[in-house]
C-alpha cells in the first residue's frame, strides 16, 4: 500500500479546493431525457473471497530500542513489569523502556548470565547459566548455590506447582526445593537424570517435565514422576521439545521438528494435531489463549484456527524483530509477547476493526451503509495498478464485485436506493438492479464532489468546476438560484426537515429551505470550521465538520466544539450521531467519540466555543491512514447493526460502540531511580543523601503494556509541596534548591483508559544538613545576632546618653550664663537703682508727699529683685519647678496690682491636677504676659484671671473690661517691634495647647488658653 502523508494530501487538496471556490460554472447543453442502461445484479456482480476482519496490531523492539536479543525466558511480576532473561543479564520492561538491571530492589544478582526467570506472587525467581538461583521478595534476596543443593550447571526453568513447591529444570536433572535446600529427583522419584529444559503446570496441578530422556508427569498428590509412553528419544514419537497450555486444559506438545500433539494431563492420552492445509515451513508454533495457533514461517507469522481450517490462515508478513522465536508469553492484559534472536515483539488487539484486502493496493476509501444491512466499500486511488472496484458486502460477510469503479461520491435515497457517481456516470442500485446514466457532456470530464437527494426525489450533485446540477427522472437541470448554480460545493446534505445544506471552502455555507428561501451562513453566525467537509443531522441536531474543527447549528448561530483534552480536533470529514445520542467524528487524527451526556451538556452550554470530553481512537487503537479531506466524503457511516464504519486513506473499518474494550487493570507505580548531584543511589530502603545536596532527580514508571503511550503520572514531594504535579507521560521528576530535611516522594499512575492507582509508590528521602544548616548553627547565629543587637543597643544608648548629657551640659552652661548675666547686670542694676532711690528718699523731708510714692516704688523694686533672684536660683539649680499654679498666679496678680494700680481677681475652678514642670512653666509665663498686657494697655480698673481644671485639660482665662485689643494687632499678630504675643503663641505651641486672643462682645479683651492633659 502506498503511504500518503498528511502534508501530501493537503498539498494535493489545496489546488482542488481553490478550484472549488473560484471556478465559474461551465455551461453545457442538457441532453434529451433517455432511459438508463439497466444491468441485472446476477449479470454484473461476481462473488469474491470475503474480507478478513482484524484488530491485530504488531510492534517490534530491536537492539537499537534497548530490547534484549535472544531472550530465552519471560515473566510478569505482581506489579505488571515484564522480565526477560538472556546471556547479557536480566532486563525489565514497563511498556516503554527496557532496562538491564544488576540488582532487584537494591539487591544484587548472583551473576549476570541469566538463563531463567519466573514470577509467583510477590517473588521474582532468577536462574543462572552457570548454576544457582535467587529469589527476590519484599525487598530481600535469598541466593541458592551448590551449598543449598543446586548444581553448578545451567538452571533452565523454574516453576511452582499449586501446592507451593518450587521446581528447577537444570542441565543435569530436576530439583525440588524443600525448605531452604534443594533435592535432586532421581530413580526413587521415577525420573531419569538428563537435560531438562521446560516445565508445564497443568490446571489440575500436574507437573510436566520435558527432558532428553522423555516427557515426565507428576500428578497432584503423588510423590513420583511417570514417563509418558512413547515420548523418549528412542520411542516411536519424536522427542518432545516443549509444550503450551491450551484454553481447554490440554497441552500442545511440540517436537524438535515442529510436529504437533495434544496431551490430556488427566487421562494422559496423546493424539496428533494435523494441519493438512498449512503446507508452509514451520519455524515455530505457539498456542494462543483463544485456542488458535501462532505459526512462524519464513514469510511471517500466521494465525491458524485448528477448529475451522477453512478460515485459516491470516498472516502478518514482515516487520518482526527476527525469525526464530525463543520464548512466548501472554501478559495479564491479553497481549502476546515473542522473543527472537533480534529483539522482542508484541501482538495485541486494538479496539478498532479493519478490513484486510489480501495484498490488493487501495487508497482513498469510501463506505456507504445500505438500507438492507449491506455495505458498499470502494477505493478511488486515481493510480494505475490500484484496485478501484466498488464492492457490495452482505451482512453475512459475502463480498461481490460491482461494475462501478472509482466512486467519488455516494448517497442513500429515502426509498433505500444507493446512488454513486463514478467515471463520468451516475449509478443507481435498487431492487437488485444497476441503472447507469451518463453525466452531461460538459461536466462528464470532471468528478462529482458530493451528492444528496431531497424530499421530492431530486438528486443534487456538485461537480468540480461546474457548480450544482440536479437530476430527476432521467432529466438533468440546474438550480433556479444562480448563486447555487455557479458555485461548486464541497459537501451536500438533505435533512429530515426538507432543507438542503451546501458546504463551501473558506468557512462558508448555504441552506435552501423547502419553500425555496436561500440563506448564506458563515463567520457572522459564529462558524469557524474552515473548509466545510461534512454535514449531518439527527432530529433537530445539525452538525458541521471542517478542516479547522467541528460545530453545532442551533437554528440561529453556530457553536464550535473542541476537545476538553489537549488533542486538537481538525479535518473532520465524517459525522454520525447514533440512536443512543452518542456523537462520532472522523478526523485527520482518527475517530473521536462524545458520549450522549456530554453532547447534551455542550448543547445546553450556550457559549460560542464549548470544550467537550472526547474519547479518541487513533493508530494506537488500530486505526490506519487518515480521514480523506477531499473525495470521497463523507468518511463515516452507521450500519444497520449499529457499527460505526470509517473510510480512511488506507482502510475501511468499524468500531462497535456497544462493545468498546477498556483496560480495567489498575497500574502499580514504582520509583526506579534516584540521582543526586549526578550520583545514583540504591533504592533498598530510605535514601539518605549527603549534606549539601540541593538537586535530585527521580525516575518512576508503571507497567502499562497495551497502550503505554497513554499512561499518565502525577507526583509530589511531601515536605516540600502538598499538591500533586501532573507529569503527563513524563516519567521523571526534578527538584532543585533542596534544603535539609525528611521528604517523601509519592507517585500515582493511570493506564490508557484513565484508571488511576489508588496507592502511590513512595520513597523516603533524607538530606543531612551541613554545619551551617544545623539547629546548633542557627542557635549560635541567633545568639551572635542577639549579642550583636545588644551591643548595638548599648552603643546607641551610650551614644544617646552622651548626646543628651552634652545637650544638658550645653543647656546648663546657657542657664548658668543667663543666671550670671542676670545677677551681674540686671539684678545689680536693679539693686543700684534701689539704692539710688533710697538716697533720694533720705534727701526728702519726712512729710514730703513723695516719700510714700518712693516707698511704694521701692517695695515693687524689692519684689522684682526677689523674683529675679529666684529666677537666678532656678537657672543655677536646674530646677524649673514652680510653686502651685494658683499660688503663682495670685502672687503675680498682687505684684501687677501694686505696679499698675489695677485690681486683679484670681479664681480657681475644679479639682487641681498636677502638671509637668515644663507645661506649668509655659502656662505661668503665658499668664504673666497676658496679665501684664491687660494691666498695662487695657485701661481697665479690674482684671479677672480664671484657672479651671477639667477632666480633659486645664483652661486659663484672662479677661478685662478695657478698651479692647486693636483690630490691626489681631490681624497682624503684634505691633511692630513687640514680641509678647508671638512669645505667647510659641509657648502654647510647645505644650500643644490652644491659644485664642479676641475682643469681648461688651468691650475688653479675652485671652483663652486650653491645655490638654494628654499633651
Amino acid at each position: 500500500m502506498v503511504p500518503l502523508s498528511l502534508r501530501a494530501l493537503r498539498l494535493a487538496a489545496r489546488p482542488v479546493l481553490l478550484l472549488l471556490a473560484l471556478a465559474p460554472a461551465i455551461g453545457y447543453t442538457t441532453p434529451a431525457p433517455s432511459p438508463p442502461r439497466v444491468f441485472d445484479r446476477a449479470q454484473v456482480e461476481v462473488p469474491v473471497a470475503p474480507y478478513r476482519q482484524s484488530t491485530l496490531q504488531h510492534v517490534a523492539w530491536r537492539k537499537r530500542d534497548g530490547a534484549p536479543s535472544a531472550a530465552i525466558a519471560m515473566a510478569q511480576d505482581s506489579r505488571g513489569m515484564l522480565w526477560f532473561a538472556n546471556y547479557e543479564g536480566l532486563h525489565r520492561f514497563d511498556g516503554v523502556r527496557f532496562d538491564r538491571v544488576d540488582a532487584v530492589d537494591g539487591n544484587k544478582l548472583l551473576a549476570t548470565d541469566v538463563s531463567a526467570v519466573a514470577a509467583y506472587g510477590d517473588a521474582l525467581w532468577v536462574g543462572y547459566r552457570f548454576g544457582g538461583a535467587s529469589v527476590f521478595e519484599h525487598g530481600a534476596v535469598t541466593h541458592y548455590r551448590e551449598e543449598q543443593g543446586l548444581p553448578a550447571r545451567t538452571t533452565q526453568e523454574l516453576a511452582r506447582t499449586p501446592d507451593g513447591v518450587m521446581w528447577a529444570a537444570t542441565y543435569v536433572g530436576v530439583f525440588r526445593r524443600d525448605g531452604q535446600r534443594w533435592a535432586a529427583m532421581g530413580a526413587a522419584e521415577g525420573i531419569a537424570p538428563g537435560n531438562f529444559s521446560h516445565f508445564t503446570v497443568a490446571p489440575n496441578g500436574a507437573l510436566l517435565a520435558y527432558g532428553d530422556t522423555g516427557l515426565y508427569i507428576r500428578q497432584p498428590g503423588s510423590q513420583r514422576f511417570r514417563r509418558i509412553s512413547g515420548t523418549s528419544s528412542t520411542a516411536g514419537l519424536p522427542a518432545i521439545d516443549s509444550g503450551d497450555l491450551r484454553p481447554d486444559g490440554t497441552i500442545l506438545l511440540k517436537t524438535e521438528h515442529r510436529a504437533l500433539f495434544i496431551f490430556d494431563p488427566v487421562t494422559e492420552a496423546v493424539r496428533p494435531l494435523a494441519l493438512p492445509h498449512f503446507t508452509r515451513q514451520r519455524l515455530d508454533v505457539f498456542q494462543k489463549m483463544d485456542g488458535g495457533l501462532w505459526i512462524m514461517t519464513p514469510q511471517g507469522l500466521y494465525q491458524v484456527d485448528p477448529s475451522d481450517l477453512a478460515r485459516s490462515a491470516y498472516a502478518i508478513e514482515g516487520g518482526f524483530s527476527g525469525r526464530n522465536i525463543h520464548a512466548q508469553f501472554t501478559d495479564r492484559e491479553g497481549n502476546t509477547w515473542l522473543t527472537t534472536e533480534g529483539g522482542v515483539d508484541r501482538l495485541s488487539h486494538g479496539r478498532i476493526n479493519r478490513l484486510e484486502w489480501g495484498g490488493v493496493q487501495t487508497a482513498f476509501m469510501s463506505v456507504l451503509a445500505g438500507a438492507q444491512g449491506e455495505l458498499w466499500v470502494g477505493s478511488t486511488p486515481g493510480i494505475i495498478g490500484f484496485n478501484d472496484t466498488l464492492y457490495r458486502v452482505d451482512q453475512d460477510g459475502r463480498r461481490f464485485t460491482t461494475p462501478i469503479h472509482s466512486p467519488t461520491a455516494s448517497a442513500r435515497a429515502p426509498d433505500g436506493s444507493a446512488w454513486f457517481a463514478a467515471e463520468g456516470a451516475l449509478w443507481q442500485v435498487r431492487d437488485g438492479r444497476y441503472r447507469r446514466w451518463s453525466l452531461p457532456s460538459g461536466p462528464a470530464s470532471m468528478a462529482v464532489q458530493a451528492m444528496a437527494m431531497d424530499g421530492d426525489g431530486t438528486l443534487w450533485l456538485s461537480i468540480i468546476g461546474h457548480g450544482i446540477h440536479t437530476f430527476k427522472a432521467g432529466v438533468w437541470g440546474r438550480p433556479a438560484a444562480p448563486e447555487l448554480a455557479a458555485r461548486t460545493a464541497i459537501s451536500l446534505y438533505a435533512d429530515a426537515q426538507g432543507r438542503l445544506w451546501f458546504g463551501y471552502p473558506e468557512n462558508a455555507m448555504a441552506v435552501l429551505s423547502a419553500d425555496g428561501a436561500l440563506r448564506q451562513l458563515g463567520a457572522g453566525e459564529g462558524l469557524a470550521a474552515g473548509n466545510i467537509l461534512a454535514i449531518n443531522s439527527r432530529g433537530d441536531h445539525l452538525w458541521v465538520g471542517g478542516d479547522h474543527g467541528f460545530a453545532h447549528w442551533n437554528g440561529k448561530r453556530f457553536a464550535m466544539l473542541r476537545d476538553a483534552g489537549s488533542a486538537e480536533l481538525f479535518g473532520v470529514s465524517g459525522i454520525v450521531e447514533n440512536d443512543a445520542g452518542d456523537l462520532w467524528l472522523h478526523g485527520v487524527g482518527g475517530l473521536a467519540h462524545i458520549r450522549a451526556r456530554d453532547v447534551a451538556a455542550a448543547l445546553a452550554n450556550g457559549a460560542a466555543t464549548v470544550a467537550v470530553p472526547m474519547e479518541r481512537f487513533d493508530y494506537l487503537d488500530g486505526y490506519g491512514g487518515i480521514a480523506t479531506q477531499l473525495r470521497p466524503i463523507p468518511t463515516l457511516a452507521e450500519s444497520s447493526d449499529g457499527h460505526i464504519w470509517y473510510a480512511s486513506s488506507s482502510y475501511v473499518g468499524w468500531i462497535d460502540p456497544r462493545h468498546i474494550t477498556h483496560n480495567p487493570l489498575m497500574p502499580t507505580p514504582q520509583v526506579i531511580g534516584l540521582r543526586a548531584e549526578g550520583r545514583s543511589y540504591p533504592l533498598n530502603g530510605a535514601a539518605r543523601l549527603p549534606a549539601g545536596t540541593e538537586n535530585i532527580e527521580l525516575d518512576f514508571t508503571a507497567a502499562v503494556l497495551t497502550i503505554p503511550e497513554r499512561a499518565r503520572f502525577r507526583y509530589r514531594l511531601v515536605g516540600l509541596e502538598d499538591g500533586w504535579r501532573d507529569a503527563g507521560t513524563r516519567r521523571q521528576a526534578f527538584y532543585t534548591n533542596m534544603g535539609p530535611g525528611d521528604y517523601r516522594f509519592e507517585v500515582l499512575a493511570s493506564n490508557e483508559d484513565g484508571v488511576w492507582s489508588t496507592r502511590p509508590a513512595t520513597l523516603d528521602v533524607a538530606i543531612s544538613p551541613t554545619f551551617v544548616q544545623t539547629l546548633w548553627f542557627k542557635l549560635l547565629c541567633a545568639l551572635v545576632l542577639a549579642l550583636a543587637g545588644y551591643g548595638l543597643f548599648r552603643w546607641r544608648v551610650q551614644l544617646a546618653t552622651a548626646r543628651v548629657a552634652e545637650r544638658m551640659q550645653a543647656r546648663l552652661d546657657e542657664r548658668t550664663r543667663i543666671a550670671r548675666t542676670l545677677h551681674d547686670s540686671f539684678l545689680q542694676s536693679v539693686q543700684a537703682l534701689i539704692m539710688r532711690f533710697d538716697r533720694i528718699k533720705r534727701g526728702l523731708a519726712i512729710n514730703d508727699p513723695l516719700q510714700r510714692e518712693i516707698d511704694n516704688a521701692l517695695d515693687t523694686a524689692d519684689a522684682v529683685l526677689l523674683e529675679g533672684r529666684e529666677q537666678v536660683w532656678a537657672l543655677r539649680s536646674g530646677d524649673d519647678a514652680q510653686p502651685g499654679l494658683h499660688r503663682a498666679l495670685e502672687e503675680a496678680a498682687g505684684a501687677c496690682g501694686q505696679q499698675y494700680g489695677v485690681t486683679v481677681h484670681v479664681e480657681q475652678q475644679g479639682k487641681p491636677v498636677p502638671l509637668p514642670d515644663s507645661v506649668q512653666h509655659e502656662v505661668h509665663a503665658i499668664a504673666l504676659e497676658a496679665l501684664h498686657n491687660a494691666c498695662r494697655h487695657s485701661g481697665a480698673a479690674t482684671v479677672h484671671v480664671v484657672l479651671r481644671y477639667a477632666a480633659d485639660g486645664v483652661q486659663l482665662h484672662v479677661l478685662d473690661a478695657g478698651c479692647g485689643i486693636d483690630d490691626q494687632v489681631l490681624a497682624n499678630g503684634a505691633p511692630h517691634g513687640h514680641w509678647g504675643l508671638a512669645g505667647m503663641r510659641e509657648r502654647a505651641h510647645l505644650v500643644k495647647a490652644g491659644l485664642r486672643i479676641s475682643r469681648r462682645a461688651g468691650g475688653g479683651t479675652e485671652v483663652r488658653l486650653e491645655v490638654p492633659l494628654t499633651s
